[in-house]
C-alpha cells in the first residue's frame, strides 16, 4: 500500500528491543512513583493492581538505575536518529505478536514487553499507531508510524493516506 502510495520503501536495524524496554521500565517507573506517591499513599485503591505494583517499582530503583536509564536513554535516541538519516518516515508493528482479548490480564501481560513502541517513547519521536486489519482470530492489529523530531505533521499526512487508501478505520472486528 505504501508503495502504491508513493513512498520509497527500505528496511532500518534498530537496537534490539529489549534495551529500549529496560530503560523505558526504568525511567517511566521512577517518574511515575514521583508523580503519583502522594495519591498511592492517600487513595491506593484507586489504582489497579497492575498500575500500582508498576508505579511502586519505582520506590525501590535506584537513584544509580535512574541515571544509567537515562545515559543509556541519549545512547539509543543518538543511534536511532542515526538510523533515521534520509528517512521522513518509518513503519514497523506496533506490537510484534497479534494482540489480545483485553479481559486476559496473563495475556496482556506477556505482550507487554514486545511492544514495538517503546523505542519512539525513549527517542521522543512522533510516532502514531493505526489500524491495519485482523487477526485470524479477529482481533484487531495495528502498525505504527515513526517521524523525525517534531515532525508530527508528516506522520498525520502520511496516516492519513493509509487510512483512506486501506479504510481500516472504518472496520469493526467481526461480532462488534
Amino acid at each position: 500500500v505504501f508503495r502504491e502510495l508513493g513512498a520509497e520503501v527500505r528496511e532500518i536495524r534498530l537496537a534490539p528491543l529489549d534495551q529500549y524496554a529496560t530503560c523505558t521500565r526504568i525511567i517511566i517507573r521512577c517518574e511515575a512513583f514521583a508523580i503519583h506517591r502522594p495519591w498511592l499513599a492517600a487513595r491506593p485503591d484507586d489504582y489497579g493492581d497492575l498500575a500500582r505494583q508498576r508505579i511502586l517499582d519505582g520506590a525501590v530503583m535506584s537513584a544509580v538505575d535512574y541515571i544509567d536509564a537515562l545515559r543509556l536513554r541519549a545512547r539509543l535516541t543518538r543511534q536511532t536518529l542515526a538510523a533515521f538519516a534520509g528517512i521522513d518516515v518509518a513503519l514497523t508493528a506496533s506490537n510484534m505478536d497479534p494482540t489480545c482479548p483485553i479481559d486476559d490480564a496473563e495475556a496482556c501481560a506477556r505482550l507487554y514487553p514486545r511492544q514495538a513502541r517503546q523505542p519512539f517513547n525513549v527517542t521522543g519521536q512522533p510516532a502514531l499507531a493505526m489500524p491495519a486489519g485482523f487477526s485470524r482470530e479477529g482481533l484487531p492489529l495495528s502498525l505504527q508510524l515513526i517521524g523525525q523530531p517534531f515532525q508530527e505533521a508528516m506522520v498525520y499526512r502520511v496516516a492519513q493516506a493509509y487510512g483512506s487508501a486501506t479504510r481500516w478505520t472504518e472496520r469493526h472486528p467481526p461480532g462488534i
